[in-house]
């Protein structure tokens, strides 16, 4: 059965006047030789022909399922850390790997009073070298649904090196609302056996990847498939009980799943993580890169198995019996599963029709929450909405694009070809991210970091506005760090350029034929001015027209997010405050395209930024030293 997902064993002290608490854990991550599908899980029977899906020795592992698998404390995923709203989070992450440094970055959390404990390498620290350690100090905040996961080099993450996270509101209104009995929580990712291979560089075509899109999924660290080695894994409840399901999409490459469970009515609660939303009934929602969707489940069924589907809809193209486009890999499946298990029925089946209540479940209702589609930003509002002004104090636009020439010979240097970009639109040539040499919140952006784009936000400004434009084919997943933003208008692309209308996706910006005619011909903005035929003029995008775009956008109840999905060609627009003062990373989260350069960050408040304590890593000091250093484990 599926490893339940064991709290991390946490040292409570309790301050005295704020009943907040002191939570310390110790995070060790090592090397392990293990099944990559299932690292930790392990099914025996009581006969020595049940022992299939047992743990193996690193010997007896088929060789085509060793893989090196970077663990935290010899577990995958790393131990579950929980705390409540404005604890104090003392975190030390001991690296013991041979030969790699690492940070860790706590997705979701806004370490508003300590940013410079983000973990964003080369921003806010240097990384942590092998066989050294370092404690994270910072406020568990905001309350809700998190994780945290290396910030290496995006690779190590595929490794293993990611967990859930659980920080609980001493006055929660779903709670109040709904009264649930347990937290349930759902930890999604992709598996790779060799991600270094896989998932640093890219493909014949720029924006995929050099392997195929997907291959396996995983739920709680384990992949299954119905076999003997790999049965489907479990998601264990008691009947009668009330789950608040935290799903989290702790994935590398792949883009999202649409997630359905049968015969369980849903209602969404809160979307990633800390922004609770007017409670809706869904039957589906789609969970991309980096979010979190927390649902209310009740086990009111009759006990039994009850199949839960995770499906990769944009990979399902690229399966047997379609046409595979040169360029890409075919995928051996785009669909996942996993059973709802009510503890004490039957064993979890081998194929997919479920057993008990699960053979015949009841038809599910409700609605489609999917933020692929602008029509899935109207499924339902924050649950306190948070009006914006007309105008913002700031505006910026931000464009998302390729930069030529690509690849073309086996002898091209890695990583320097094809490389993406996120700057702002004014800066010809634009800017593909490169590290400072010296993390930037040391030297406050001044030294080191002359091919880093950084946006200096004027300390004026408390309103900010960004346009992002998506100038290519490829969809991407954005998280910003530190603080959340509001989604003011999405692009309606899907409509004409969608997963069933893929011909967009190929055409040249100059197409002749009426079949861009949506995208009027003088929108058209080809992602490399300097190359505009770069891939036969197919990396383009449809740039925002304010005179007419502003009549679609959303001031009133915005949704509340910190990442999301950004469509093919299209473009959204963003609102935050910039009244958090740090260093904020904003980025693609998909592996390949970060380490491609995919990244900006925004300096906001500068004057306003705390010392950075000095035993906080950081890097070539002897060139770059520390502008404004507080004292040791300040």
């Amino acid at each position: 059965p599926l490893r339940e997902m064991k709290h991390a064993t946490l040292v409570l002290v309790i301050l005295s006047t704020t009943h907040a608490a002191i939570v310390r854990e110790t995070l060790v991550i090592e090397e392990w030789v293990a099944d990559y599908l299932r690292p930790v899980a392990s099914t025996r029977g009581v006969f020595p022909w049940q022992q299939s899906a047992a743990r193996k020795e690193p010997f007896a592992i088929a060789e085509s399922q060793r893989s090196v698998k970077y663990m935290i404390n010899g577990s995958y995923p790393g131990p579950t850390l929980r705390a409540s709203e404005n604890d104090t989070l003392v975190i030390t992450v001991v690296n013991r790997l041979f030969s790699e440094a690492t940070t860790i970055h706590w997705h979701g959390i806004h370490p508003l009073r300590q940013p410079y404990m983000d973990g964003a390498r080369d921003v806010t620290q240097a990384p942590i070298l092998p066989g050294q350690s370092f404690t994270y100090r910072f406020a568990a905040y905001p309350p809700g649904t998190h994780y945290y996961h290396s910030h290496m080099d995006a690779v190590q993450g595929a490794r293993g090196v990611r967990g859930p996270i659980v920080v609980q509101r001493p006055s929660d209104p779903v709670k109040e609302e709904f009264g649930y009995d347990e937290d349930l929580v759902v930890f999604m990712a992709d598996e790779w056996r060799d991600p270094s291979a896989c998932l640093k560089l890219e493909g014949a075509m720029p924006g995929n990847d050099v392997c195929a899109d997907i291959r396996h999924a995983s739920f709680n660290g384990v992949f299954g498939n119905g076999s003997k080695a790999y049965p489907f894994p479990r998601v264990s409840v008691k009947a009668g009980k009330c789950y608040r399901m935290r799903w989290i999409m702790a994935g590398s490459n792949t883009e999202n799943y649409q997630i359905t469970v049968s015969g369980h009515n849903m209602t969404l609660v809160t979307v990633d993580g800390g922004y609770d939303v007017q409670p809706v009934q869904v039957r589906r929602f789609n969970l991309h890169l980096g979010e979190r969707v927390d649902v209310i489940l009740c086990a009111d069924q009759t006990p039994g198995n009850y199949l839960i589907h995770a499906q990769y809809d944009y990979a399902c193209a690229l399966t047997a019996g379609h046409f595979v486009p040169p360029g890409f890999n075919p995928v051996p499946t785009c669909d996942f599963y996993a059973y709802l298990h009510y503890e004490g029925a039957a064993e979890v089946p081998s194929d997919l029709r479920g057993n008990g209540g699960g053979a015949h479940p009841r038809p599910v209702s409700g609605a489609d929450f999917d933020l692929t589609k602008p029509e899935g930003y109207q499924v339902t509002r924050p649950r306190v909405p948070q009006p914006e002004p007309n105008e913002p104090d700031v505006r910026y636009t931000i464009n998302l694009g390729l930069l030529g020439p690509t690849y073309s010979e086996a002898t091209d240097q890695p990583l320097r070809k094809g490389r993406w970009y996120m700057d702002v639109a004014e800066h010809d040539p634009p800017r593909s991210y490169e590290l400072p040499t010296t993390p930037l919140y040391m030297t406050k952006g001044k030294c080191g970091a002359e091919r880093t784009p950084v946006i200096d936000v004027p300390e004026t400004a408390r309103v900010v506005e960004v346009v992002v434009q998506n100038l290519s084919p490829n969809a991407h997943v954005l998280h910003m760090h530190g603080m959340p933003f509001k989604v003011i208008n999405v692009a309606n692309f899907t409509s004409w350029c969608g997963l069933d209308k893929t011909a967009c996706f190929g055409l040249p910006w100059w197409d002749p034929t009426t079949l861009l005619d949506k995208c009027p011909r003088r929108l058209r903005t080809p992602g490399d001015p300097h190359h505009k035929n770069l891939v036969l003029g197919g990396y383009w995008g449809c740039a925002y027209d304010a005179a007419t775009d502003r009549a679609t956008q959303n001031l009133q109840s915005p949704l509340i997010k910190d990442s999301f999905q950004l469509w093919q060609r299209s473009w959204a627009v963003l609102r935050f405050e910039a009244t958090r003062p740090g260093y904020w990373y904003f980025h693609c989260h998909e592996t390949q395209h970060l380490m491609l350069g995919l990244q900006t960050v925004f300096n906001v408040l500068p004057s306003q930024q705390p010392p950075v304590p000095a035993d906080v890593p950081t890097s070539a000091e002897h060139f770059c030293p520390t502008v404004n250093q507080g004292p040791w484990g300040s």
